[in-house]
């Protein structure tokens, strides 16, 4: 395969989807998402109501969260340059939430990682003009790339550990050694908004 990285996802994404096709997508992928995972979702809502205090549910209007699936490529180098997009997440302003939300959260669950590891490079206090311009590491001005090189910040995952942010922190996924064709990164990916005292989980 002549692919850079081979990435796959299950269920519909407010990010990867298009706004005319999210609906029709989360009304076929729930249906199977909550049929085969049902025991899943409820331990990651109660550790989230655990954690934050307020209870969790999965959007009843929104696609549940879903899966991110990587199969590894020893062809591809670790580190920021290949670690994807250096974003915030913001998925909450395409859908009809309140204008003045209690909280924001994303989620990841890791289920499979890499003999080399996996996990988020994140970073803090970013100047206005390093966010500015494409977000793609390879597509970045040399300043932009040396910047974020130099201040990023490391979380591993391991299997079975939630992981929680308000998602509006800088982040990358990350990639901290080479992955092999029989490898995969497995993980189960949502977004929370906060309401009326309680968590609304979508994808």
């Amino acid at each position: 395969e002549d692919q850079a990285h081979l990435f796959y996802t299950l269920g519909a994404a407010t990010y990867l989807d298009a706004p005319d096709s999210y609906d029709a997508l989360a009304a076929r992928t729930n249906p199977v998402l909550r049929e085969n995972f049902g025991e899943l979702y409820d331990s990651v809502a109660n550790a989230i109501a655990n954690h934050t205090g307020h209870p969790a549910i999965l959007s009843d209007k929104l696609g549940l969260p879903g899966f991110h699936i990587f199969r590894g490529d020893p062809r591809v180098p670790p580190g920021l340059m290949f670690g994807g997009t250096i974003h915030m997440d913001k998925p909450h302003e395409r859908h009809g939430f309140p204008l003045t939300l209690d909280g924001t959260l994303s989620l990841t669950l890791p289920l499979c990682i890499p003999a080399e590891g996996a996990g988020m490079y994140f970073w803090q206090n970013v100047p206005d003009r390093q966010l500015t311009g494409p977000k793609v590491p390879h597509d970045m001005s040399h300043e932009q790339v040396a910047w974020f090189d130099t201040h990023k910040q490391f979380v591993g995952y391991t299997v079975g550990a939630l992981i929680l942010h308000d998602g509006l922190t800088v982040h990358q996924l990350a990639n901290p050694g080479r992955t092999t064709a029989d490898e995969w990164r497995i993980s189960l990916q949502g977004h929370g908004v906060l309401s009326d005292g309680r968590w609304e989980l979508f994808f």
